[in-house]
């Protein structure tokens, strides 16, 4: 059985939302989208990521929480407040 139900190979994805957990990118392109991660169950090899921004949920954010704590810095440049983000797009 394949781990990954939803796969992706040399796919452009261009100003979306692309929520990478429990699919498969493979070769893939993303070109300003916002990629949200949260559980961390997905693969992207040989994927490019140009002016794209990152949203991190759930344990993923907790991961990110973390390597700051050890290192005293984001790791990535990630939008970390989801939750103001979308408090202010829904008022």
């Amino acid at each position: 059985m394949e781990k990954y139900k939803v796969r992706y190979k040399n796919t452009r994805f261009s100003n979306q939302k692309v929520e990478l957990d429990g699919k498969s990118f493979v070769h893939c392109e993303f070109e300003d989208c916002i990629v949200i991660l949260e559980r961390g169950e997905t693969e992207i090899p040989e994927c490019s990521f140009k002016n794209c921004k990152l949203i991190l949920r759930g344990n993923a954010y907790n991961v990110g929480k973390i390597i700051k704590l050890f290192t005293g810095k984001s790791p990535l440049k990630v939008l970390d407040l989801e939750e103001q983000l979308f408090e202010k797009l829904n008022k």
